[in-house]
């Protein structure tokens, strides 16, 4: 039988100097300690806002170091940067609720494919191929740790010292606390801390210790070639041919019914118009969503058959036609009814999505490469996504609402006025109005304000639940 030797596991070498190791193992405790004792259980706080940077810093200093072998990696971090910042500044909900999950993901995909030498820059955010080693690269680590050349008996002299000093430290520092009660302050004051210690921290301080320190070194020994583009395999025409052209006469004869609309603005009598403009934006953004992960897939195998063409530009020609008649929905819903944020977000994400289907038909013409057409949704996602996370949604809804029902102040919705982030607050205290009202609220009567039940983060003399955005807009206008 033949013998099959164990995987060698090969660290980064830069990992063995000890300077770097030990300061990885700090980072990594620094991280576990914050992540226990220093976040507050919802939102963002300042100790978040800390441990992000922290978690960024060996990333960064690989960067600088030119230690990194994917060249695209450096291009993600301003990204990072200004996500950080907008989590400190604004407390809407996108970008304290889900923001974090966004960029706790991309770290991930950074760290585990910053060492993959690639072709393309989408890459950086697909992984692929790869398998964690587990705790075997932990054990190799610290392996390396250990200094060889020195005198192993120097570890026992240390420890009998310590056996033997330890016991007279305490004895002649009990005897002198007696002896002087100055004295005795001093010790009580250096060693009262209060840390809110549960049993459950004898689990979650060292997994997280370990996560944080296996990200570090296993990805920076993630060492793998992603150079060679693969061949896909050709879909059957039959099948495909089938498929689009179902689909594309299924498309047509929902568009047929809107063109009057689409032409001049037809609504039939009889159909309320709010009703009428609030059916469909959602759905045909799904439509649009599901065209476009159609059209990738067949895109990555399409090997220019002209049949398979002009299927597939009649399914983007027509599903650009659907978002341009889920926009107009959208436009007169919000006229009738104002802005919100989700209406926003819908209409911003149609655009995005519209993008990628005339992006699709230029490189169906031009028979660039799918490699290059996924860099670029990349790109534009990754910047889409920023600027909108950069953005004062909430102010932004405020003063469209305010503003079109300046003339006919009473159609105002205060209700959605209150139920925005304190980012609004700015702009509702430029144009007067008053929402501070006495209603009942949970069988209370009291003065409401949504971002003030926010009981976590009310207290913006603690560090741990000091918020930059929250804490400046409350000090400023929240009387």
């Amino acid at each position: 039988m033949e013998n099959i030797e164990p995987k060698q596991i090969k660290l980064n070498p830069l990992l063995k100097n000890k300077k770097i190791a030990f300061l990885l193992i700090t980072l990594g405790v620094i991280l576990s300690l914050i992540d226990n004792f220093g976040k507050m259980q919802i939102l963002v706080g300042a100790w978040h806002i800390v441990s992000y940077l922290l978690v960024l810093l060996p990333l960064i200093y690989m960067i600088g170091a030119k230690k990194i072998i994917n060249p695209y990696t450096k291009w993600f971090i301003p990204f990072l940067v200004v996500m950080i910042g907008d989590m400190f500044y604004y407390s809407n909900t996108l970008v304290q609720m889900t923001l974090p999950l966004i960029f706790y993901i991309l770290i991930f995909m950074l760290y585990m494919t910053s060492m993959h030498n690639v072709h393309s820059l989408h890459q950086v955010i697909f992984i692929k191929n790869y398998k964690l080693g587990g705790l075997s690269y932990l054990k190799e680590f610290f392996k390396d740790l250990v200094i060889h050349n020195i005198d192993k008996k120097i570890y026992t002299r240390i420890g009998v010292a310590l056996l033997i000093t330890i016991p007279f430290l305490i004895i002649f520092t009990l005897l002198l606390s007696a002896a002087d009660s100055n004295y005795s302050k001093i010790f009580k004051n250096l060693f009262s801390f209060d840390i809110p210690f549960e049993g459950h921290y004898l689990f979650t301080l060292p997994f997280m210790f370990i996560i944080y320190l296996l990200l570090f070194i296993y990805s920076f020994s993630n060492f793998k070639e992603r150079k060679i583009v693969k061949e896909s395999k050709k879909l059957d025409l039959l099948i495909i041919g089938i498929f689009l052209g179902m689909i594309n006469l299924l498309f047509l004869s929902f568009i047929t019914l809107q063109i009057p609309f689409l032409s001049t603005g037809y609504i039939a009598k009889g159909i309320n118009i709010a009703d009428f403009a609030r059916e469909g934006f959602f759905q045909l953004m799904m439509v649009m969503g599901l065209v476009s992960l159609i059209f990738l897939f067949i895109l990555k195998r399409h090997k220019n058959e002209k049949l398979t063409t002009i299927l597939l530009i009649g399914l983007l020609v027509q599903s650009i036609i659907m978002g341009v008649v889920s926009l107009k929905k959208m436009y007169l819903y919000q006229s009738i009814m104002g802005a919100t944020v989700m209406r926003y977000y819908v209409e911003w994400f149609d655009y995005f999505l519209l993008f990628i289907l005339v992006l699709g038909i230029v490189f169906i013409f031009k028979k660039y490469a799918f490699s290059r057409l996924l860099d670029i949704i990349v790109i534009l996602g990754l910047t889409s996504f920023t600027l909108i996370v950069s953005l004062n949604i909430d102010a932004m809804v405020a003063k469209h609402n305010i503003e079109k029902f300046k003339d006919n102040p009473t159609a105002l919705d205060k209700d959605a006025l209150r139920w925005l982030s304190i980012d609004a607050l700015p702009a509702i205290s430029q144009y007067h109005i008053k929402i501070k009202e006495k209603e009942d609220y949970r069988g209370k009567e009291n003065t409401f304000y949504p971002w003030y039940t926010q009981q976590q983060r009310k207290n913006c003399d603690s560090f741990k639940t000091y918020h930059y955005g929250y804490c400046s807009t409350l000090e400023k206008y929240g009387n």
